[in-house]
């Protein structure tokens, strides 16, 4: 900075170009449930008969949502279940598409996401359970528009269409067979129904099916890994639904077991799904309570396991109540809202500052059943403590991989001086989302969190200033050096000649340990002084000092 007639470069810390700075923050964990996104409990929700009739008719309401997302179970997912049985031999009208619209449109406004899925029968019975899959595939082409126009706020699309209540099971249908008798003609029919949906769908949301055999049939039964998955493949996109975990028969279809009582842990089916759901969604909910084991299977502290082998991310909060009366009971309902789908909590971090330009290592815990499996940027922000001004940073790491503990260590260079605050933020990807704080996470620490921003406090507090070399340091047009810096022995000091007032040494503690008559050039013995820090002042002057570091 320039002052009139002078120059001064003030606190020019001459050691710069060899010592490093470091400040280690330990942070404490929240047990707080948190309103994090795409994660957590889900509330349910269906389309009523005027939906396709009145504009407006059961739309969600703002209102209703942000209760759910504010309530103690802190819900960010909504479960939206179309059901088009007015439309079995016809093609979506205008007003039910204006009703989805709305619906969308509802549930950004309060924050929330959706899981959607479309279905023609809430209830088994001899009537056609879908329409022909011509009538069908024409459905998928006329909600394509309305899926990308917002995909930013879905979470994902269960492949309903299919079946009572889109489960893909009971069809009477000579075109898609019904579960235990499915031809291979019948299977390429069902087959052809995810392609149009994979095609209609945006790639940045996944699909779901009902059950393993499902996408192990249609698209075989090649375990993902982190080579192949996040891919636009539908091996890849694909994850899985369970409408009736923890029950009998291998949760009702989910895993193919020999009987109504075996367990279908470790089962090829369970193996193949805890797989798929590392890279992918698991979603779902009870339908009833497991009798086959004296009802262990649904019992809270098996819950946890399983949920933790199948990584699971949202349930059904609203079904089944036995199964959730039981959780509360049994003192495991809180772990099980708290651990659904990720969860990180922030361990430490460490700041190392040489110059304009510092190394950030963090180290973050997912404790979580799920890691998170839509992409998102993570970000320093960088706080100038005088202007306020914020200089965003992409910190080099996939979030998509944050499983157990991990560690992240990178070089930040910003280039200028100045005090500053670090934040950590991790917004939404999506441009229309990445400003609003309900849709950033949250880590589970406590006092990190600035909801205003959706911004976590790193709690570090650093100053960048520029290296100089030993000609470099000008107090009031006069030149002082010191080298070698650091050193253990003989010090050299170089004055301009004009210089005529001693030059004074003070230790760390501020105490005056010696002072030199300047000459232009001369060299001292300092091995007798302790290790540590040393500061050179000029007379009485208070603009600046120097430091010289004796080993």
């Amino acid at each position: 900075m320039s002052t009139p007639g002078n120059v001064i470069r003030v606190l020019a810390f001459l050691f710069y170009n060899t010592i490093l700075i470091a400040q280690t923050v330990n942070y404490t964990s929240s047990q707080n449930i948190i309103a994090n996104p795409e994660r957590g409990l889900q509330k349910y929700s269906i389309t009523s008969n005027n939906y396709a009739t009145a504009v407006g008719a059961n739309n969600l309401s703002v209102s209703t949502l942000e209760d759910w997302k504010n309530g103690s179970d802190k819900v960010t997912v909504v479960f939206r279940y179309f059901l088009l049985d007015a439309f079995l031999d016809s093609n979506i009208n205008n007003t039910y598409l204006d009703n989805i619209r709305n619906d969308f449109d509802n549930i950004r406004l309060a924050g929330l996401k959706t899981i959607v899925r479309f279905s023609y029968s809430n209830s088994q019975g001899t009537e056609p359970q879908q329409p022909t899959k011509t009538q069908i595939l024409t459905h998928i082409s006329q909600i394509a528009q309305i899926l990308d126009e917002n995909k930013d706020i879905i979470l994902s699309h269960q492949a309903g269409f299919i079946g009572t209540w889109g489960e893909w099971y009971y069809t009477n249908s000579a075109e898609f067979g019904t579960e235990g008798s499915i031809s291979t003609e019948q299977w390429n029919n069902r087959k052809e129904i995810v392609d149009a949906m994979l095609s209609a769908t945006p790639t940045n949301i996944p699909l779901q099916v009902r059950y393993a055999n499902i996408k192990k049939t249609m698209y075989g039964n090649t375990p993902l890994t982190e080579q192949t998955a996040y891919k636009n493949t539908a091996n890849a996109r694909i994850g899985f639904f369970n409408d009736a975990f923890l029950n009998d028969y291998g949760d009702q279809g989910t895993y193919s077991v020999s009987n109504q009582c075996a367990t279908p842990v470790g089962t090829s089916d369970y193996n193949f799904i805890a797989n798929e759901t590392k890279y992918l969604p698991m979603t779902g909910e009870t339908n009833g309570l497991n009798g086959c084991d004296s009802g262990f299977r649904t019992s809270g502290a098996n819950a946890i396991d399983e949920m933790n082998l199948t990584n699971w991310t949202t349930i059904n909060r609203d079904f089944y109540t036995p199964f959730w009366d039981g959780v509360i009971a049994s003192n495991t309902y809180e772990e099980i809202v708290r651990r659904l789908g990720y969860r990180y909590t922030l361990t430490s971090s460490s700041v190392t500052v040489n110059n304009l330009d510092f190394d950030l290592a963090l180290e973050i815990q997912n404790v979580g059943f799920a890691r998170i499996f839509k992409e998102r940027d993570v970000y320093l922000m960088i706080q100038n403590t005088e202007t306020n001004d914020i200089i965003t940073s992409l910190i080099d790491t996939d979030i998509r991989t944050w499983e157990n503990t991990t560690t992240i260590n990178q070089n930040f260079d910003i280039g200028i001086s100045g005090t500053f605050k670090l934040y950590l933020w991790i917004p939404d990807n999506d441009v229309t989302l990445q400003t609003n704080p309900d849709y950033s996470i949250q880590l589970a620490n406590t006092g990190t969190w600035n909801s205003p921003t959706g911004y976590n406090d790193l709690l570090q507090t650093i100053t960048l200033e520029p290296s100089l070399s030993v000609d470099d340091i000008v107090l009031e047009n006069n030149k002082l050096s010191i080298y070698p810096n650091p050193t253990s022995s003989d010090l050299t000091i170089k004055v301009h000649e004009s210089i005529k007032e001693d030059i004074q040494i003070y230790n760390s503690l501020g105490q005056l340990i010696m002072k030199i008559h300047p000459l232009k050039i001369q060299k001292i013995d300092v091995s007798h002084l302790d290790g540590g820090i040393y500061f050179f002042k000029i007379g009485n002057s208070k603009i600046a000092q120097c430091k010289l570091i004796k080993k």
